[in-house]
């Protein structure tokens, strides 16, 4: 046997016998335990499970644990009996396991068996209840929360686990009893293969769980159950070993074994059996335990022996059996301190002394002393936390309070000398020599505590004046301000003298000291007379001396009271102090001055101390002692010479303008402002509030004058408080809602601040809010620079008012009804645009709006910093009061005021619409922007549920059926109020209540029997010749009118009193009549009923007078409307009129000279021209109808070159003005882009002239003009390649399109840009161009298409397109876009997003500019200064866009290949393309050998370049070979990166070769037999000869002779 064999036999032989005496059963604790039968377990699975379980590795227990967990989780019937007993039987092992993860999931699993089992588990209960409770008391947390968790899995309550102690309390008590007396490191863990330092911790954590345990039964169990088994309790608490482990070296032992005891002296049951081991308990804890190690269980050692001694004090003196002293052993434990306990550990050493027996304790002062010098050893020991060192000295005071009791009198001043008055020297004093008795500065209470102890009198009288003594010293060898321990020593003096003060007071309160007043009183004397005189003789520069006085005045005035020394005192105050104001002791001598404020020498030596100071020079030692005398604490509360001094006022004006300029900090000025005195006077805080807000508008200023509001907010609000009450305040306000609307961060966010810190303010009292009603009103009727936004009036509007107000109290942020109409009025007055009549609901109503209101009153009108004018001001604010229902509902609204405010808000809708359609239709805002334009939208947002919400009340009004309350009653009455004249108010009117009216049939629905009503109204309004009234009427009621009698009637008769009418005579009388005639033909059905014989005679009548040139613009722009109606209803009726009606739209469009030239004169060209274009594309759809009027159809071949010229010149003129604010012209040029796109090509000439139209300020245009260049520059290039050709000249690209290019944008330039709204159309044009020179590059000739390439290179003209292209997609970034949705070979505009939209075109371009002008992209990138985008280019290049480059460089080739093989179908040149493998083959065959090379294209080209090998070489020599595939590489690489210019330059070559090439006269062939031309030429006859063949012959023939001329073959 070996020796490890052996020795592993007799350590288990050891683990057997030595604990359990014998070969008897193992515990189940022991790691030598008997392992479980598994023949009962039939899931062989299971049976591994458990075996797993006993292996020694933890992760394989935790594993086995969590799969045993599982399975039985998983069972739909019980567990089965043999898994239980094994689970059982292992489970009180698995809980002691080093391993956390072992102990959690043992537990768990326990729990779950529990489950599982049933009622059956309650057999098993005896022999795991106690481990399963130990469970409770694991040092893991983790472990606890287990245990826990696996015991509601059984007992749902506490009352049930409650009843599991009370039933197994013997089985509990067996388990902890065996653990404790027969358990040890060796037999629960195999010192083979576990360390000692986790045997110890195992065996710490079971006996720490079962004292626990134990402890858990006596203290939750009630007596009488205890009682049934106490003789087991008696046994167990009888252990002598049980309370050895009192003073074991595991902390938790220890604390769990004090806790135990703690409980057994509070249990009476188990009392009988402490009191019967006295003797153990005084033994484990006194002779042993105060000596003992007790670090993290010191205080409930103390707590657990303060106890037993109240209860027992027999074991400090019958019971103890020690031959070390009790009194030893107890200064043993004082001498470690706290040993790292908490705080409270003092405070229970305090009460353990109070209990331990009188004559244990000294009873001489060498003793005590000798006792209490322990104790301070333990307090000053180097590990004694600091923060106990206060609760620590206070139990050494309240022990050594408790000694000096016991000690004989005569010794006690002895022990108070030597132990208590150090304290008192060293708080005094502090020194290196005596720091063990220094206490912490926080702890004031305990030299006040010092001062109790019996006999401190005594000790103190006679040595106070050592102590004055002492600070008398410290003044005088102060260090001079020369020193560099100036600062130190004098800070030292006035720290000694405060503290001297300081005792001087706790003494002076307590009576037991009365008697040492007088000592005290000449002291104090001494030291004051002292210090005067080193101030005098110093010149104030030691302030530890002025500090020593104003200690000692503060805390102890009435020592000096009616002394001489008082009299000095003032006296100095009088003549000295005001010219020490500027020295170091400037801070303490003004606390001098205060401390006599109510004698009579203050006032005057104030004010000659403010004025020593004011007189000096700014500089930081005038600063500090002014706000010294302005802001000391000191200060008496009736204090008011300050605000009296006018030099005072003049000085703190001039430090605000310092602070607000910049030049100064406002902390001066703030901690006068937390003064407790009155600083300011009432007139210098208006002058600094009414400055600070001038301030506030200069924006160098602001800043700094925002932060002086936060502090006065912050510092003093009654003073502004009472501003912003006088009519100041309003200003104030307004100055800051203003700055917080500024461009300047800072400033915006500093003002909001401010200002709500000051609505707090003013909302904290109702007399304050007028000043906020104020501000509303004036930020409503006024309009100028400085007016705050609509946002901030509302904010202030909802701040103001609380939910549920009345009218009464909403009114007051409402504007009134006069102040309203007079905002309106002015844009009411203003006559519309004449645009504006192919988009508002009237239609051409707007030619007949007569206003004599001059334009520059519009112009001139005053407004906000955004352009808005005080009208929409207004009713911005009052639609977006509205929109917070719950603070502000319209159901509040007096009656009378809603009608008022729903046509106001009604005609601010038509009034935004047409400023929104037309910038500058009206002037309601003055600013034309995305953000105006957004603001905008938002308004008309908020206004129409305003409208809508008054609209559906009103009809809830009118379905109550009342005769004198309908909806056709309120609309005529509506329309009644409407003027007869056709001024600009009327328009407006009638415009609003027309849309109104048509909103409301729209929710309250149309009953027909009131048509009759409203036919009579119509008829009544034709009769008065009131048109304005008619047109709102005819538009409002087109639904309920449609097909009326009275609407055929009236069309009719207008019809045929336009057909009699002369237009030169009447056609102010014809425009009225169509503009009347067009807002009938709107409704539906109304065409069909007029005669078609009257409708042949109107149009033969009024086509003559599209000729008139003197016809105003605005009856032919009615008439075309009118025609375009009309005319469909005639289509088949043959004359002239077809041919007249598309001469006189040519000759329109062709005398256009500028689509906006007479805006300003209200005669604009742009309703004719929209409605002309109509009536073109009507005519249209006539000509392209199945039987189309041959008349029409040749009047429209006639006149098709001249309508194309037309609308080319339209399209010309439309760039002057851009259409984004523009609706009415770009509807037009939305129709102008249709029609011409519809042109055919061939009548479109002078395209050049559309190059400028590509930078055009509209997209329609810009879009059509590139359609037509796009479709005219092929046809072009196949005449320019045929010109350069013949001519032989050098193609130039455009100069128009280049200019085009020159200057490319940068990202730089697009930061303002809105992309998620549109693609700048400047840029848009830019790229567009860049299209059309792609466009010549794609259709040009070979030859042409070099020129180009070599002009595109001269201009320097791609750098600029590819620099923008990648810094916009990301590259230049490292964060290129993502265009894997683009087909990058093809662009299509307007089917992405904006910005997607010009990611799709940048990413089409590079496509195009790898395919047409690859070598000059590839040059730039080589060049390329940026990394990021080299780095991030060639793979996205690979990935997204060399694919398609590739497949068409190949498909190039095939075709050309392809055409080849056909025009040659016998060359001997092949060439075989492999799309796969993005390769090409040309071959060479020459005499049935083949000379090949191979052209690979990287995945990344053209950026990377091709490869060129060659696969074949004959013919030639390697030289030449490599120079051939050199030459081809550098065409792809060189020039232009064409593969069809490689391969031709191949072929070339070798055909270049091959010719003149004979056969060798040996082997008739050209190619010999080494692949190499016939290179030997005999000099008789000239033929040459192959040297392979020659040599062969020379050999055969055995002669050197030709074998053609058998001459003598000169070779060498």
């Amino acid at each position: 046997m070996s020796k490890r064999s052996a020795k592993a036999q007799a350590s288990s032989a050891r683990a057997a016998t030595g604990v359990f005496g014998g070969f008897g059963s193992a515990s189940p604790l022991s790691y030598v335990a008997e392992p479980p039968d598994l023949a009962a377990i039939s899931d062989p699975t299971v049976v591994v499970y458990f075996r797993n379980l006993s292996k020694k590795d933890s992760t394989t227990k935790a594993k086995a644990l969590e799969d045993i967990q599982a399975h039985v989780s998983s069972l739909q019937e019980p567990v089965e009996e043999g898994v239980l007993e094994a689970w059982i039987k292992m489970y009180p092992r698995a809980t002691i396991d080093n391993a956390k993860a072992v102990r959690q999931n043992a537990h768990l699993v326990h729990g779950h068996m529990a489950v599982s089992a049933g009622k059956r588990i309650a057999k098993h209960m005896p022999k795991s209840v106690a481990a399963w409770l130990c469970g409770l008391y694991d040092s893991d947390r983790s472990v606890v929360d287990a245990t826990q968790t696996s015991l509601r899995l059984v007992f749902t309550s506490n009352e049930k686990i409650q009843n599991i102690r009370r039933a197994y309390q013997q089985p509990i008590l067996e388990f902890c009893r065996d653990a404790i007396d027969k358990e040890s490191p060796a037999t629960l863990s195999d010192e083979r293969t576990v360390t000692q330092d986790d045997a110890d911790a195992k065996y710490s954590r079971v006996i720490s769980a079962c004292v626990a345990l134990l402890g858990s039964l006596l203290a939750n169990l009630k007596p009488e159950e205890l009682s049934k088994f106490q003789a087991d309790y008696a046994a167990l608490l009888g252990s002598k070993k049980l309370w050895q482990f009192a003073s074991y070296s595991d902390a938790s032992i220890r604390r769990s074994v004090h806790r135990l005891l703690k409980t057994c002296i509070a249990k009476e049951p188990v009392l009988a059996a402490i009191e019967a081991n006295l003797d153990t308990l005084s033994k484990a804890y006194l002779s042993e335990g105060l000596h003992s190690d007790q670090t993290s269980s010191v205080y409930d050692y103390v707590e657990s022996l303060t106890l037993l001694t109240s209860a027992h004090p027999s074991v400090w003196t019958h019971h103890y059996q020690s031959k070390t002293g009790v009194d030893r052993r107890l200064r043993q434990f004082l001498k470690k301190g706290s040993q790292l306990g908490p705080r409270d550990f003092w405070m229970r050493l305090t009460e353990l002394f109070k209990t331990i027996p009188e004559h244990v304790l000294p009873r001489d002062a060498a003793a005590a002393a000798e006792l209490l010098g322990a104790l301070q050893g333990g307090i000053v020991r180097k590990d004694e936390p600091k923060y106990n060192h206060e609760a620590a000295f206070d139990a050494y005071l309240e022990i050594a309070s408790l000694l000096h009791l016991r000690v004989p009198s005569e010794e006690k001043a002895k022990l108070l000398a030597e132990m208590v008055l150090p304290i008192i020297t060293q708080y005094l004093r502090p020194s290196l020599e005596t720091s063990q008795w220094a206490v912490p500065p926080h702890a004031t209470k305990l030299v006040p505590k010092a001062l109790q102890i019996e006999g401190m009198a005594a000790a103190l009288a006679e040595r106070w004046p050592d102590f004055a003594q002492q600070l008398i010293d410290s003044i005088k060898t102060s260090a001079p301000e020369q020193s560099k321990d100036y600062e130190k020593s004098q800070t030292g003096v006035v720290q000694h003298a405060t503290r001297f003060a300081t005792l001087q007071e706790h003494v002076l309160k307590n009576e037991a000291f009365a008697s040492l007043q007088p000592i005290m009183g000449q002291a104090c004397a001494s030291v004051v007379e002292e210090a005067l005189d080193v101030l005098k003789n110093r010149n104030g520069k030691p302030y530890g001396a002025a500090g020593a006085i104003a200690a000692l005045l503060h805390q102890n005035p009435t020592l000096l009271s009616s002394t001489q020394t008082e009299q000095h005192l003032e006296l100095f105050i009088r003549q000295s102090l005001p010219a020490l104001m500027l020295s170091p002791s400037s801070t303490y001598l003004i606390d001098i001055l205060y401390s006599k404020s109510d004698k009579p020498v203050f006032k005057e030596a104030w004010s000659a101390a403010l004025k020593a100071v004011l007189q000096e020079t700014d500089s930081p030692v005038k600063t500090k002692a002014l706000e010294t005398i302005l802001t000391s604490s000191r200060i008496p509360p009736s204090f008011d010479l300050a605000i009296s001094d006018p030099e005072l006022q003049k000085h703190v004006m001039k430090s605000v303008r310092e602070a607000v300029e910049g030049s100064a900090e406002w902390d001066s000025f703030n901690r006068m402002l937390q003064s407790q005195a009155k600083i300011l006077s009432p007139e210098t805080t208006d002058e600094v509030l009414t400055y600070m807000t001038e301030t506030l508008s200069i924006s160098q200023q602001a800043p700094y004058t925002l932060q002086g509001l936060r502090q006065i907010v912050r510092s003093n609000p009654s003073m502004l408080r009472q501003f912003l009450a006088r009519p100041q305040g309003s200003s104030l306000l307004q100055g800051l809602l203003l700055a917080s609307e500024s461009p300047s961060d800072e400033v915006a966010q500093g003002a909001a601040a401010v200002n709500a810190s000051i609505q707090t303010l003013l909302l904290s009292g109702s007399d304050s809010k007028q000043s906020i009603y104020d501000l509303i009103h004036k930020g409503l009727r006024e309009a100028n620079s400085t007016s705050v936004s609509v946002e901030t009036l509302v904010d202030l509007a909802k701040q103001s008012i609380k939910t549920g107000s009345t009218w009464n109290e909403l009114s007051r942020v409402f504007p009134s009804i006069e102040v309203w109409d007079a905002a309106l009025e002015p844009f009411l007055n203003s006559a519309p645009k004449s645009s504006l009549a192919i988009t508002n609901p009237l239609g051409g109503a707007v030619y007949l709006a007569m206003s004599d209101q001059s334009p520059s009153k519009i112009r001139s009108m005053p407004r906000d910093a955004d352009g808005y004018s005080a009208a929409y001001r207004i009713t911005q604010y009052v639609t977006k009061l509205f929109k917070s229902g719950e603070l502000f509902s319209i159901e509040a609204v007096a009656a009378d005021l809603r009608a008022a405010y729903l046509h106001n808000v009604a005609v601010a809708i038509q009034l935004a619409d047409d400023n929104l359609g037309l910038a500058g239709a009206n002037g309601f805002w003055a600013h034309y922007n995305a953000d105006v334009e957004a603001d905008a939208m938002t308004f008309m947002s908020d206004a129409q549920p305003f409208v809508t919400q008054e609209l559906k009340r009103l009809a809830s009004i009118w379905s109550k059926g009342d005769v004198d309350s309908s909806l056709v009653t309120w609309a005529i009455g509506l329309m009644a109020g409407v003027e007869a004249e056709t001024s600009s108010q009327a328009y407006y009117e009638a415009r609003t209540y027309s849309v109104l009216i048509t909103d409301a049939i729209e929710i309250a629905g149309w009953k027909n029997s009131q048509t009759a009503e409203l036919q009579e109204t119509i008829i009544s309004l034709r009769r008065s010749k009131a048109v304005m009234p008619l047109l709102g009427c005819l538009n409002a009621f087109a639904e309920p009118l449609a097909a009326s009698k009275a609407c055929e009637r009236l069309c009719n008769e207008i019809i045929a009193d336009l057909t009699g009418l002369t237009i030169t005579q009447k056609s102010e009388e014809a425009l009225r009549q169509l503009i009347v005639l067009n807002s009938l033909l709107k409704q539906d059905g109304i065409v069909g009923t007029i005669a078609k014989q009257r409708l042949v005679f109107f149009v033969k009548h009024v086509v003559p007078w599209l000729q008139e040139h003197d016809l105003a613009q605005s009856v032919k722009a009615e008439l075309y409307r009118a025609l375009t109606v009309l005319l469909p209803l005639m289509s088949d009726m043959y004359g002239e009129h077809w041919g007249d009606i598309l001469t006189s739209l040519a000759a329109a469009w062709s005398a256009n000279n500028e689509l906006e030239e007479n805006e300003s004169g209200m005669d604009s060209p742009i309703p004719l021209v929209y409605a002309s274009l109509k009536l073109y594309a009507q005519l249209r759809t006539l000509t392209q109808a199945e039987e189309p009027n041959d008349d029409l159809v040749d009047a429209w071949k006639e006149t098709e070159q001249s309508v194309a010229d037309g609308l080319i010149n339209l399209l010309k003129h439309s760039q002057h003005f851009p259409d984004e604010f523009h609706q009415p012209l770009k509807m037009v040029n939305d129709v102008l882009a249709r029609q011409i796109a519809k042109v055919s090509s061939k009548h479109l000439e002078s395209t050049e002239e559309l190059f400028p139209l590509l930078y055009v300020e509209s997209q329609p245009v810009q879009q059509t003009a590139f359609n037509i260049l796009h479709k005219k520059i092929p046809v072009a290039q196949e005449q320019i390649s045929i010109d350069s050709a013949l001519e032989k000249s050098t193609a130039r690209l455009p100069e128009e399109l280049l200019s085009l290019i020159i200057d490319a944008p940068t990202v730089m330039t697009l930061a303002e840009a809105n992309l998620e709204r549109s693609v700048p159309l400047p840029l848009r044009g830019y790229l567009l161009s860049w299209l059309l020179v792609f466009d010549h590059l794609e259709h040009a000739s070979f030859k042409v298409k070099n020129d180009y390439v070599e002009h595109v290179k001269e201009g320097d003209y791609l750098p600029g397109l590819l620099n923008f292209m990648f810094d916009f997609l990301g590259h230049a970034h490292n964060k290129p876009v993502d265009v894997s949705r683009f087909d990058v070979t093809a662009y299509e505009p307007d089917l992405e997003a904006p910005k997607r939209d010009l990611q799709w075109l940048l990413t089409h371009l590079y496509f195009l500019c790898l395919l047409h002008v690859p070598s000059l992209t590839k040059s730039w990138f080589i060049s390329c200064k940026s990394r990021a985008t080299v780095v991030t280019l060639e793979p996205w290049t690979e990935k997204h866009i060399s694919p398609p480059v590739i497949s068409a460089a190949l498909s190039s080739v095939t075709t050309w290949s392809d055409a080849a093989t056909i025009a040659e179908p016998e060359s001997p040149f092949t060439v075989k393309v492999a799309p796969r493998a993005r390769e090409i083959t040309a071959s060479y065959t020459v005499d049935e050998q083949t000379m090949s090379m191979r052209v690979s294209l990287p995945p990344a080209f053209p950026l990377a370049n091709a490869h060129i090998e060659g696969v074949n070489r004959v013919a030639v020599n390697e030289t030449k070979w490599q120079s051939w595939l050199r030459t081809s590489l550098g065409a792809i690489t060189i020039f232009n990166g064409s593969l069809i210019d490689a391969l031709t330059t191949f072929k070339r070559n070798v055909d270049g070769a091959m010719k003149g090439q004979t056969e060798c006269a040996i082997c008739y062939s050209i190619v010999g037999s080494d692949r190499k031309l016939p290179d030997k030429r005999c000099s008789t006859c000239k033929n040459l000869f192959h040297g392979v063949c020659l040599f062969k012959w020379f050999r055969s023939s055995t002669s050197s002779s030709c074998p053609l001329c058998r001459n003598s073959f000169a070779y060498a």
